[in-house]
Order: structure tokens, then sequence, then C-alpha cells
């Protein structure tokens, strides 16, 4: 299971199509109670093309941050989960490999942490987008938190990404929070395999 952190507004996935325009109406007046009516047509408008490439996707969980900085800018950041089919070993293995492998990769801080639901790996590292023509180049932070399922098999990546580099402590330590309260539970489905069985029962917990 998997709590949306405060200050944070899940994007409805996967949910099917009949009643995805009204969830997102609803998820545009919480992100502008007191904004206007264009503001909001705005948000639900963008928020559907990004639900549906997350749902084509296969992410499990997306959701958006929006808060306000001491000096009273904005700051926004994006979680999205994912599962990814990993080889049959034992958790501490599938961490043990991840944290080496990321390691080697240039500018990335990489950090074996313990959680109680199993060891996890944390990685901080930074990209930047191009700009185009009067569009200035973008750099984001990206904060992950790689965590071998129980289920295995599995490795769950919750991935934290901010333009805010000054609001870092703020978002690292919520992705903490997360994998710190993180549960994973195995489908009991008849009928499935085991592999879909696991998928449907990731959907619905964190979609």
């Amino acid at each position: 299971m998997l709590d949306t952190p405060e200050g944070f507004h899940e994007l409805p996935l996967h949910l099917p199509a009949d009643v995805l325009e009204a969830a997102l109406w609803e998820l545009a007046e919480e992100i502008w109670p007191g904004g206007t009516e264009f503001q909001r047509v705005t948000t639900a408008v963008a928020y559907s093309d990004l639900t549906s490439a997350l749902t084509a996707d296969n992410v499990l969980h997306a959701s958006v941050g929006l808060y306000e900085t001491e000096d009273g800018a904005a700051s926004t950041a994006h979680l999205l989960v994912r599962a990814e089919a990993v080889d049959l070993e034992a958790p501490e293995v599938v961490a043990a490999a991840f944290q080496e492998v990321l390691s080697f990769e240039e500018h990335r801080s990489v950090a074996r942490v313990d959680l109680p639901c199993g060891p996890a790996v944390l990685s901080l590292h930074a990209t930047e987008t191009e700009g185009e023509a009067a569009l200035l180049a973008v750099e984001f932070a990206h904060i992950e938190l790689y965590v071998p399922s129980p289920i295995r098999g599995w490795l769950l990546v919750l991935a934290l990404t901010t333009p805010c580099f000054t609001d870092l402590p703020r978002y690292t330590s919520i992705l903490r929070q997360i994998g710190e309260t993180l549960v994973v539970r195995p489908a009991e489905q008849e009928g499935d395999s085991a592999e879909t069985s696991v998928v449907s029962d990731m959907r619905a917990t964190f979609g």
C-alpha cells in the first residue's frame, strides 16, 4: 500500500473512460480550489494527456506535489511508481546488484537503505532538457528509490522529479517516508497466472 503524501494530488490512472473525465475534473478542483474556470479546465486537459500516457506505460501510481516555499515561490514535483521484472533473486541480492550498477554512472549519488519492507537503494541525479528557440533549458533533480519486492521477480521503482533544487531535502525526506511505510502484498486471485495476478494486485494497490 502507498499513501499519497500530504501536498500531493494523485492522478486517476487505470480508470475506465466513462469515469475518467469526472475524476480529472475533481483533480483540477483539488489543485485550484480558489482558481478560475480557465485554470481548472487547462489543468484537466493537461493531466488528461499525461494520465493517458502514463497508463499506457503501465505506471502504477502517479501524483503531482504542489508546495509554497518560505519565500512564497511555488515548488512542484512529480511522483511515479513502476514495477519492473527482475531475476528471481533474494531482495538482498537484487538491491546489491542495482547499487553496484547505478554507482558506475557518472554524477549519480547512490546509497543502500534498509526499509521495514526490506533492503532498497536510494539514488540522486540531475538531467537537463534542451531549450528551443526562446525557451531556456530546464534542470531537473531525480530522486529514486529502488525497492526489491518481497514478491520474487519484481522491483518497485519510486521516482520523484522536481525542477526545484532548493527543495531537495524536502522531497528526499518525502520519498524516504514513503519507503518507510510501503507495504507490498501478494495477490490472491484464482484463475490468473502468477505474473498477471501480481501486476493486477499492484495496480489495485497503487493506482
